[in-house]
């Protein structure tokens, strides 16, 4: 697993408790916080105040998001969310399919061993193969 953590190039409220996040190397992932602000005391006002977690902006250097002094998240924990995250979606994504590793990898152009990478949460599951997928969804649905 990588252990380098990138710092924070851009962040963005999404829908929900997610944030849009760009790392410093480029690759964006979507990141949800409701559990993890759900289990701390001290982020109870991002859960009920809509626009001061919209107001997430970037800390010192890139290495946090903050909403005010005493909340922020650490870079590293915003990773680690985002690999696991992304791993788990795109392994529900491929069983939801009905398909094999090897299958799903074939049927979106990328390597089996980056899918293993990707669903294991060791790499970032990147914003083109989460649109891929979405692609062949809307695909499907539309034969």
């Amino acid at each position: 697993m990588r252990t380098d953590t990138p710092n924070i190039r851009a962040v963005r409220a999404g829908l929900g408790r997610e944030l849009a996040i760009t790392w410093k190397g480029g690759a964006e992932c979507l990141v949800d916080l409701g559990m993890t602000i759900a289990d701390y005391a001290l982020f109870a006002p991002l859960r009920r105040n809509d626009a001061l977690f919209r107001a997430a902006a970037i800390g010192d250097w890139g290495w946090s998001v903050r909403w005010s002094d005493e909340m922020e998240l650490s870079s590293d924990t915003l990773w680690r969310l985002s690999l696991e995250q992304g791993g788990a979606w795109l392994r529900a994504w491929r069983v939801c399919h009905g398909m094999t590793q090897g299958e799903a990898a074939a049927a979106l152009g990328v390597s089996p061993r980056m899918w293993r990478y990707y669903e294991a949460g060791s790499h970032i599951l990147p914003k083109t193969v989460r649109l891929a997928c979405i692609g062949l969804d809307a695909q499907a649905r539309a034969a």
